[in-house]
């Protein structure tokens, strides 16, 4: 059985000229805890906890965190945090 490699995601915001690139838009919760450094338990407790937007789940496979909507969310973070600084 051969692996699929996911299709980038190019994001483009409307108030950016720039555009962004999501080479994985869904990570496996192992490989969520392997790219942020934690523990898979502590992703998994997050993941429980609705801290972490999770695709729905398939019988019989990994949950996936959303990667998009993490994103997004760090987007409108950075933004807000540039409008505080003006």
């Amino acid at each position: 059985m051969t692996t699929r490699k996911p299709k980038p995601l190019m994001v483009k915001m409307p108030d950016c000229p720039v555009v962004f690139c999501l080479p994985y838009p869904m990570l496996t919760l192992s490989a969520y805890a392997e790219v942020t450094g934690q523990t898979v338990r502590t992703v998994q407790q997050q993941a429980n906890e609705n801290r972490l937007t999770i695709s729905k789940k398939k019988r019989g496979k990994e949950r996936e965190v959303n990667m998009v909507y993490e994103f997004l969310v760090a987007y409108e973070e950075a933004q807000e945090a540039l409008r505080m600084k003006v």
